[in-house]
């Protein structure tokens, strides 16, 4: 019976070790919708010293964004998406820029957000985000960053990304030399014709 207890203390000792030490590897696809890393402790409610910028303000369908991640303090983890305004899942693929430190993750499909590889102190990470070239909407990156496993702040965001709506299926005011050239030829042609 002592065997049987000390086995049961093991094995329950074992899995809240898991829950406790949570992802120094940056796997945190458990938590792709709430973002909330399991640190039994709440985040931060001040304002992160930290920040997301994005090298666009306004997209297209198939547009590269570089999205970086930065901050005056160091970061020992990192979890990063872009989605739509008032959305909850990721939206877009990252392509990684920096494979030492960071590492694509499937929330919303393949590398549709990007994560930590350790708990390696940093204050700056790159990725470049893809824009898909369907259901587009205007978007904000959010990330949460962990400080240390009780420091962390969850959904920090960037400044809202416009889908530039005028940019696909809107006529162009420039002129075509392949279709305007012969009609501003022929209307010049019937003018000098009456004058």
């Amino acid at each position: 019976m002592e065997k049987l207890s000390f086995f049961l203390f093991l094995l329950i000792g074992g899995n809240f070790l898991l829950v406790v030490t949570c992802y120094p590897n940056g796997q945190v696809t458990a938590v792709c919708s709430t973002m909330i890393p399991t640190h039994g402790v709440s985040a931060q409610s001040i304002l992160a010293p930290y920040n997301i910028t994005a090298s666009k303000d306004t997209y297209n369908p198939g547009d590269q964004i570089t999205v970086i991640l930065q901050g005056s303090d160091l970061f020992e983890g990192f979890f990063l998406q872009a989605r739509k305004t008032g959305e909850t899942s990721a939206f877009g693929t990252f392509t990684v820029t920096d494979i030492a430190n960071s590492q694509g993750l499937d929330c919303n499909g393949p590398n549709s957000a990007v994560s930590h590889t350790s708990n390696t102190g940093l204050t700056k990470i790159q990725a470049t985000w893809v824009a898909p070239n369907s259901s587009p909407g205007n978007l904000e990156f959010r990330a949460t960053i962990v400080k240390s496993k009780l420091i962390f702040w969850v959904q920090v965001k960037s400044s809202q990304v416009t889908f530039n709506s005028t940019a696909t299926g809107s006529s162009s005011s420039s002129l075509n030399p392949n279709i305007h050239l012969p009609l501003i030829l022929f209307v010049s042609g019937i003018l000098m014709c009456y004058s």
